[in-house]
């Protein structure tokens, strides 16, 4: 480029000739294509990492003063971090569904209008349906290597063990290594039973029932009580014990179906070894920076911390100052500090844009009769599983990218976990799907100062497919308010969880219908703590009919879809089961050897 570039002075007029007006153009259209060959020429490397259940308040630059996180504080120091961000859903499955396709998670048929509310099984079929689009799908065309490594939690099979519809490298990722489920109590030998512990006890119940009844009438027919011929009550215990077979073949063996680690399409460990999970996966982190570090490349670290069974090596157990939940965290900041390490040790810092956040709020009702095993929310009421209460959808948002996003700027304008996808494949220099709605904005006007506030007006706060919140944040004023249609019951009663249950429900007895619905204002209460009525604020009734009328105009945009955690979806099918080695005895330990079952 010339001196006059290099000085930013323009060239006097009379030194330029009127025949030179066609070469000044030509220059400068030259000049504009080079700029944009130069801007898709850099494109970074993309770090996407996602903690599992970690309370926003759980960490150092959220205002934790008692456990230590100082490798994500580094990370917000060194970056932008966003006060007001939000997951789309509070569970694990819908949440990361919307995170990974800019989408709230009911468009793709991923979240559940009652019963179930997250995939319970490998070998079940629902999952992420093949006809959406990740924000991995669109890096991989624009040249990307794009990996995966951790959790994925969005199904695996459709017809077959081996067709992997719902796969992540059926998703734009061309390289996947962690568990294609989560981390459940089930995964642990000694903890109690997660995964449909209801249901699975009733069924044990009607087991001893029916098995007790028959050994009645057995012995009734054996004291000659009754004149049954014992053919029959051979055939009726037959078919007791089909009964016992058929649930106890999925329900008895949970760890091994669920609680298994791949490496693409491979099953490389079943049941998986917990203690060293966390080893591997840093393993294959550094391996994937190492590999990749010529770039560009997307990697999303989808952390197994800290969701129970909060399993922690012994280097962390017993260090920080909040038991078992405390060592989780601390050491996924240790994981956490040793991704970045091998980012700056591989040159690529300034070339890299880093993400990190969690799926959703902290799960308030982990606990043991030891101590809480779930995070903290902070200042913000609820939790885990509830999707209008902030506490359950406030999640860690902090961006960092060296000498593009200024250094310790904080943002408190409201952000959305969908804003990830247009984001990543803005700078990326691809294009978000057109054919679709999406409900992400692409954060990098103001993660970079360029504009004032977030392109959300409203933001919309479901639990399942039911609407419990919404958000307005009134720019010309400044003021951020939210109304709430549906609450759940807290109990007991004046708890902040409802105790008890693995999370709230979304509908039915376990919620409160509010008509007039209630109204808060986040930018003077925070905590949700005051509900503001027509006699406390003038503006009550302009503000809710605002807002309902966004939710109506919202409404337009849904449109019906093929549930994904239909009964017929959820349940366990054995011919869809990943297996390493011949089913059902599925064994094989990390370096694929089969083991004796």
């Amino acid at each position: 480029m010339g001196s006059t570039a290099q000085t930013g002075r323009a060239l006097p007029a009379t030194r330029c000739p009127r025949h030179c007006g066609p070469l000044v153009l030509m220059v400068g259209l030259l000049l504009r294509t080079c700029e944009l060959r130069a801007a898709g020429a850099l494109q970074p490397n993309i770090l996407l990492i996602m903690a599992d259940d970690l309370g926003i308040g759980d960490l150092g630059c959220y205002g934790n003063s008692t456990l230590r996180t100082p490798h994500i504080d580094r990370l917000a120091e060194e970056g932008v971090r966003l006060t007001q961000h939000l997951a789309a859903a509070p569970l694990c499955t819908p949440s990361r569904a919307a995170f990974l396709t800019g989408r709230h998670s009911f468009r793709s048929g991923m979240d559940a209008s009652d019963g179930y509310r997250a995939l319970q099984w490998n070998g079940g079929s629902g999952g992420l349906p093949e006809n959406e689009t990740t924000f991995a799908r669109i890096l991989q065309q624009q040249g990307y290597a794009t990996g995966l490594i951790g959790k994925w939690h969005q199904g695996v099979n459709c017809e077959s063990r081996v067709d992997h519809c719902h796969h992540p490298l059926n998703h734009g990722f061309d390289y996947f290594y962690g568990m294609p489920f989560t981390l459940v109590n089930d995964c642990h030998p000694d903890r109690p039973p997660e995964v449909d512990a209801a249901t699975r006890a009733k069924l044990w119940r009607y087991t001893q029932m029916l098995a007790l009844g028959m050994l009645t009438v057995a012995a009734s027919k054996a004291c000659g009580l009754i004149s049954v011929s014992w053919k029959a009550v051979m055939g009726a215990a037959g078919l007791v014990f089909l009964f016992f077979a058929s649930w106890y073949a999925s329900f008895g063996f949970v760890r091994r179906w669920n609680c298994i680690l791949m490496r693409n399409h491979d099953v490389t460990e079943q049941p998986m070894v917990l203690e060293r999970t966390a080893s591997l996966m840093l393993k294959e982190a550094v391996s994937y920076i190492e590999r990749n570090k010529h770039g560009p490349f997307l990697l999303f670290v989808s952390l197994l911390h800290v969701h129970i069974p909060l399993v922690t090596t012994k280097e962390f157990r017993g260090e920080s100052q909040h038991g078992l939940y405390g060592d989780n965290v601390e050491e996924m900041d240790w994981l956490v500090g040793e991704i970045l390490n091998a980012v700056e040790e591989n040159g690529l810092k300034n070339t890299t844009f880093t993400y990190f956040t969690s799926d959703h709020g902290g799960h308030l009702e982990a606990r043991d009769e030891h101590s809480q095993l779930g995070g903290w929310n902070g200042i913000y009421r609820g939790g885990k599983g509830m999707g209008g209460w902030e506490g359950g959808i406030r999640v860690p948002g902090i961006f960092r990218w060296p000498g593009v996003l200024p250094a310790g700027r904080v943002i408190h304008e409201p952000t959305s976990l969908m804003d990830v996808f247009p984001t990543v494949v803005q700078l990326a220099g691809g294009q978000v799907p057109q054919d679709r709605v999406i409900d992400g904005r692409s954060l990098v006007p103001l993660l970079q100062g360029a504009a004032e506030h977030s392109e959300h007006e409203f933001l919309f706060h479901y639990c399942g497919k039911h609407l419990h919140a919404a958000r307005w944040h009134d720019k010309d004023s400044g003021r951020l308010w939210k109304v709430h249609y549906v609450t759940p019951r807290f109990h007991p009663e004046g708890a902040g969880a409802c105790y008890g249950q693995g999370v709230c429900p979304c509908s039915g007895e376990g919620v409160t219908q509010h008509n007039p619905p209630l109204l808060f204002e986040l930018s003077r209460d925070p905590s949700e703590a005051r509900p503001l009525t027509p006699g406390s604020e003038p503006l009550y009734h302009a503000v809710v009919a605002r807002v309902g009328q966004a939710v109506e105009e919202h409404r337009e945009t849904l449109s019906p879809v093929p549930p994904q955690f239909s009964l017929s979806n959820i349940l366990w099918k054995p011919w869809l089961q990943p297996c390493c080695g011949i089913f059902p005895f599925c064994s094989c330990t990390q370096d694929g050897d089969h083991r004796e079952t």
